[in-house]
């Protein structure tokens, strides 16, 4: 498996674009192409020459805000997406990565899902951080690569991503009294 920066011009854009508009749901999803066109890097997971999925991530200062993750729906629980997460961790080292996923809800139909994905991050190589944001009607916990999340920044990236993208934007909170 390796991890490879895609331009717009790619000839995998393609395939990333079927594997978003699968395994991403529509009201949160965006485009890959128009995530390049606004300065985010998409990163294609490959096994052999193939592209299997893809990271898309948002740079800011200390921190690597994953923004969009994804690992073709029938290659999915064979280890492909754990990997390219250690591999990210390793590409930067000295930054904290920040993804965020749906809070679980025991009252939603895909409970079970959202669990799924908490643990998943969560053995591979994520923190639990007790922050959380809402938007589009949804709540997420934000999680991170090291277990000295710095909220702080997250929030100035927060106030920095609203410049760029005015529709997603992550307002964090606490859980817990700071």
């Amino acid at each position: 498996m390796r991890i490879k920066a895609i331009s717009a011009e790619s000839r995998d854009l393609k395939t990333l674009e079927a594997i978003n508009e699968e395994a991403i749901p529509a009201n949160e999803r965006c485009a890959l192409s128009d995530m390049i066109a606004t300065g985010a890097d998409v990163l294609s997971i490959e096994e052999g020459n193939e592209p299997v999925g893809f990271i898309a991530i948002r740079h800011y200062q200390n921190l690597v805000y994953l923004a969009y993750f994804a690992v073709r729906k029938d290659l999915r629980s064979k280890g492909i997406g754990g990997r390219a997460l250690m591999s990210l961790i390793k590409l930067y080292p000295e930054k904290q990565i920040v993804a965020e996923h749906e809070s679980p809800d025991i009252h939603c139909s895909n409970y079970a899902t959202q669990i799924r994905r908490k643990e998943f991050y969560l053995r591979n190589g994520f923190f639990e951080t007790k922050w959380h944001t809402h938007y589009d009607g949804t709540e997420f916990e934000i999680i991170c690569s090291r277990p000295d999340f710095d909220a702080d920044e997250f929030k100035a990236f927060s106030d920095y991503i609203a410049t760029i993208v005015s529709d997603h934007i992550p307002n964090p909170f606490s859980v817990i009294a700071p």
